[in-house]
């Protein structure tokens, strides 16, 4: 129990556990807590909600959907699909999208939902209300299993350096459920120092649009021992979209986080309305390069019988304070520019701000004209731009693309300001329908194209290379007994892109089409067993560059691994 919570939190007569577990008709009100009894405090309710973690078996959850402040056309119910692990961050980031919703913990409503779907993180004064905790802390344990996936219990502690709500002084641990068996699932490693913000059971964070559970068997994971011998311990949720984040000193929101809420624990933080305009967040995915901001935009805020409006400084970000609780339309406009949005309505409650995030999308293009190396028309080809950051090197997926028509000709809108390359196979890799070594578009020794808000650009004459020359690599996969793999995958990838792919036929011969000078990394692999005992049967990667001479190659499915990439 951490100290300082409220009576009920104590099993009392306030609603507590044992309460509840005597409605619910079970026998857990006559059981010791060395059973491994957690709560997760509710601050709506002023009452724990119980996980039960029997030893041995797998965690049922007991905390229901939080539908309160949310309209079901919110959620999204067939979000696309994202590989496994989400300290690929990147490609969760991708999902994400502005907007409200509510987590929904479906361990019993069996809606098919595969990623997490989130807003970008707003201002911390927007899930400081109605977060349980507020801290400043460091991952001091974990016993996240990398083997699991997303499928396990997990608790992580936090030694407090900084409280801004609801943990007493003398606290100085926290626990966290990082969103267990969801899709919202958050990696924490130890050594990690953060901004949590905490929820207690039903309380939800306010931008998630999405969480499901995480379908597939889950081996048998025991509490922590630290947990054990300190039972009933309050545990609060912080999954992906609950507002935590990384204190990043290159991140200039998390000055403005930590200034508000230090005010916030002071009682002199007033309302307000805030939030950020970038540009064009979709383009790439940002985390090590930071997302643009823009600054000069206007902002205007009307509603309850007033209208005020606000520029946005250099890095995009506004703050319209002194705003009386109550409901706004907030919309933002910059010339070049146009949003999504026409307006976002914000609610401004009595304790926190109204947040409202824009993302504009600009309306720079660049056109030109693509020919082959006998200076003919080159007609339907994959033409790619790249965003390029400050340092002038291409930002994370930020990559965009067109096909030349009949006359060679390309055209790319709807561009932000800002510097780019501009070529062929400068993101994906060759393959037999763009059979051409990468090509960058350059002038005078420079590859780097910039535009300027609002500009129409058009290229000089981009010349290919002559084709590569396609080859079939014949390649026979073997399990390890001898006996040839039918049905097995074979892939060939170029750098981080699978570039071709065969299956192997009922004499575990596959055929690969590759092209002449470029490099591959070829490996066989299926999924294997059931259940816990599904596993990948893989042969290792075999690295070759095609030439004139023909290939064989022979694989072996000699190794296994729990995951496919």
């Amino acid at each position: 129990m951490l100290p300082g919570a409220p009576d009920s939190a104590r099993g009392g007569s306030g609603g507590g556990v044992e309460e509840r577990s005597r409605r619910a008709g079970g026998n857990d009100a006559e059981r010791p807590p060395q059973d491994g009894r957690v709560q997760i405090w509710n601050a709506d309710e002023q009452r724990p909600h119980e996980l039960t973690a029997r030893r041995g078996r797998r965690m049922q959850s007991t905390i229901m959907p939080y539908f309160k402040d949310y309209r079901k056309s919110d959620y999204v119910r067939e979000p696309p699909a994202v590989r496994g692990s989400l300290r690929d961050d990147t490609l969760r980031s991708a999902m994400r999208k502005t907007g409200l919703g509510a987590i929904v913990l479906l361990s019993i409503f069996p809606l098919r939902l595969s990623a997490c779907d989130c807003g970008p993180a707003g201002p911390a004064c927007a899930y400081v209300g109605r977060a349980s905790v507020a801290f400043v802390g460091t991952v001091t344990f974990t016993d996240h299993d990398p083997t699991m996936g997303l499928r396990q219990r997990t608790f992580v502690r936090f030694h407090i350096e900084e409280v801004f709500k609801g943990v007493s002084s003398d606290v100085p641990d926290v626990w966290v459920d990082p969103g267990s068996f969801t899709s919202c699932y958050a990696e924490y490693h130890v050594g990690e120092r953060l901004l949590v913000f905490g929820y207690g059971g039903l309380a939800m964070p306010p931008d998630t649009a999405a969480m499901s559970v995480v379908p597939g068997q889950v081996k048998p994971k025991p509490l922590p021992e630290v947990l054990h011998s300190k039972m009933p311990t309050l545990v609060y949720l912080a999954p992906e979209c609950s507002g935590t984040r990384q204190l990043d000193p290159r991140d200039r929101r998390i000055g403005l986080d930590l200034e508000y809420l230090r005010q916030f624990k002071a009682g002199t933080a007033g309302t307000s309305v805030r939030g950020r305009v970038t540009e064009d967040s979709r383009f790439g995915i940002f985390g090590v390069d930071p997302i643009p901001g823009l600054g000069g935009a206007r902002v205007v805020l009307t509603g309850n019988g007033i209208r005020r409006s606000t520029a946005t400084d250099d890095d995009g970000y506004y703050a319209i304070s002194g705003v009386a609780p109550g409901s706004y339309a907030v919309q933002a406009s910059l010339r070049h520019y146009s949003s999504p949005w026409l307006e976002r309505d914000v609610m401004v409650p009595a304790m926190g701000c109204g947040a409202a995030d824009f993302d504009m999308i600009g309306s720079s293009s660049i056109e030109g004209t693509l020919v082959d190396s006998a200076q003919r028309p080159a007609v339907n080809v994959r033409v790619e731009i790249l965003r390029l950051n400050g340092n002038g090197n291409p930002i994370y997926y930020a990559q965009k693309e067109t096909t030349t028509d009949q006359a060679g000709n390309y055209r790319l809108d709807q561009l932000p300001k800002g510097d780019f390359q501009i070529g062929v196979n400068l993101f994906r890799p060759p393959d037999p329908k763009t059979p051409y070594l990468p090509t960058r578009w350059s002038s005078q020794g420079s590859s780097v194209v910039r535009l300027s808000p609002g500009e129409d650009r058009h290229l000089s004459v981009l010349r290919l290379p002559p084709p590569s020359t396609v080859r079939e690599v014949e390649t026979q996969v073997l399990w390890p007994d001898g006996r040839p793999a039918e049905g097995v995958t074979v892939w060939g990838g170029v750098g981080d892109h699978a570039a071709t792919s065969s299956d192997t036929d009922a004499s575990g011969i596959a055929r690969l089409k590759v092209l002449e000078g470029v490099h591959y990394a070829i490996e066989a692999k299926v999924w294997i067993g059931s259940g816990e005992e599904r596993e990948v049967a893989r042969s290792g990667a075999s690295e070759l560059t095609p030439g004139t001479v023909p290939i064989h190659l022979k694989l072996v499915l000699a190794k296994r691994t729990k995951q496919y990439h």
